[in-house]
């Protein structure tokens, strides 16, 4: 059971669309994590070989190489790797990739040959890292059965929230009480500033992960907030722990309130993986 509501001002870099609240009550069709899930970005995917685009909306928690069988019918060679303006794409959820460059609609991606990677064992070495982060253990994960292991990663493969949300309350809710919360913080290598003569600016070729142990509590039993821990770890770009001065954090697309409890976020706002990653974006570039 959540103590608090948590609200998320959903809106894209370039336009606003709506603003969402959790209820207090336990998960079902309006909840914060199930309208996570129903979200998805429109992909306007293309290929050197083809002057015919394949258009598709794709789910935020998905991940691009899930495309790439249909993609491969559709255009005819085989295709492994994705590419944006240049920069090669790399396995995270689409919708991390969607608020690290923050692209106009419908997001336009190009497909083409290269490396191949399993991204059934890259999601699921990810679920045990943040298992580990979480209870400073993966038993949670490592014990699972193979029909429950198999089972959560198709949910992420159908976009199935309610099975999702069946297995995953197995891992979150041990009989060990939480020790950390898996947080991953990506920030621009040089986070660019829009002016007027630009008002979209060409998109990051690189960026760092700030990743540390946060106890979701402080050591005085503080409830640990967003605020707190981006004042914490990067407190020149987050001077404040209440407002969001030089720059905010945004997750799903949305910008965060500093004042959200970290676990809450875990609950609510994870990536399938269980990670709760954040993007570092400048206030006058939002």
């Amino acid at each position: 059971q959540l103590s608090t509501s948590s609200h998320l001002l959903y809106k894209n870099h370039a336009q606003t669309t709506r603003s969402i609240k959790a209820p207090h009550n336990h998960y079902h069709e309006t909840t914060m994590q199930s309208l996570i899930w129903s979200s998805t970005i429109p992909l306007h995917i293309s290929h050197p070989s083809s002057p015919i685009p394949y258009l598709i909306n794709i789910p935020r928690v998905s991940y691009l190489p899930l495309l790439l069988p249909r993609l491969t019918t559709f255009f005819g060679p085989v295709c492994s790797s994705f590419s944006y303006e240049g920069i090669l794409l790399k396995n995270l959820p689409v919708g991390l990739l969607a608020d690290l460059y923050a692209p106009e609609l419908p997001w336009r991606v190009v497909v083409e040959g290269g490396l191949e990677f399993d991204m059934h064992d890259t999601f699921m070495n990810s679920v045990k890292e943040a298992d580990f982060i979480r209870y400073g253990t993966a038993k949670g994960i490592m014990s699972m059965s193979k029909e429950n292991s198999t089972t959560l990663w198709n949910s992420v493969v159908d976009n199935d929230y309610q099975t999702f949300h069946r297995i995953s309350s197995i891992l979150l809710n041990p009989s060990i009480p939480l020790k950390h919360i898996p947080l991953r913080i990506y920030v621009p290598s040089t986070p660019s500033k829009s002016s007027p003569s630009d008002s979209h600016p060409a998109p990051l070729a690189s960026f760092k992960i700030i990743q540390t142990l946060l106890p979701p509590r402080t050591p005085n039993r503080e409830v640990q907030t967003l605020g707190m821990a981006l004042n914490s770890l990067l407190p020149t770009l987050f001077p404040s722990r209440r407002d969001p001065i030089l720059a905010e954090a945004v997750l799903h697309g949305a910008s965060v309130p500093f004042r959200a409890p970290l676990e809450e976020l875990m609950r609510e706002a994870a990536y399938a993986d269980g990670w709760v990653s954040l993007c570092v974006v400048m206030v006058d570039a939002v």
